[in-house]
């Protein structure tokens, strides 16, 4: 399965790209989606289990950034990255 990188998560707490990984988000949980409901059909129910577990995930994730995006101190100019 796959995951953000570490780069994807660099940015994402920067509030940069948020958009971009929300949509990378979305397509994710949309293709998972889409063999979960394949395994099911097919009674694999492990493997849809599987999938849905990560279909959740990315549901999670992509809630996460429109957050985050929502949050208007991360894109505040002059914001830095140090505490």
């Amino acid at each position: 399965m796959t995951t953000l990188s570490s780069r994807d998560i660099g940015d994402a707490c920067r509030g940069d790209r948020l958009p971009a990984l929300i949509n990378l988000c979305v397509d994710e949980l949309l293709e998972l989606t889409e063999l979960a409901d394949e395994a099911l059909a097919a009674d694999r129910i492990e493997e849809y289990l599987m999938y849905t577990q990560e279909v959740s995930a990315w549901r999670d994730t992509a809630q996460l950034l429109r957050l985050m995006s929502a949050d208007g101190s991360l894109h505040a100019p002059g914001r830095s990255g140090a505490a």
